[in-house]
């Protein structure tokens, strides 16, 4: 049930990432239950939100919100 919930997240992110980059542009943000419970500039700040919300960090999607996507040529 955990690997489902954390795939709906990161669905979620790839989803609204246009959306998050208004409000989180250049932040760490992290996502449980379809919902941005915590943000930041670095993952150590989200990490020490999510521990005071008893949200343990390890079953929780954290990603960072950039710019925009850059385009990777090989």
């Amino acid at each position: 049930m955990e690997l489902k919930s954390f795939e709906t997240d990161f669905i979620f992110f790839q989803d609204k990432k246009e959306y998050l980059r208004k409000d989180f542009l250049n932040k760490f943000v992290a996502i449980k239950e379809g919902e941005i419970v915590a943000s930041g500039n670095s993952i150590e700040e989200v990490n020490k939100i999510l521990e005071h919300k008893n949200i343990d960090p390890a079953k929780t999607v954290i990603e960072f919100v950039p710019e925009e996507e850059g385009i990777m040529v090989l």
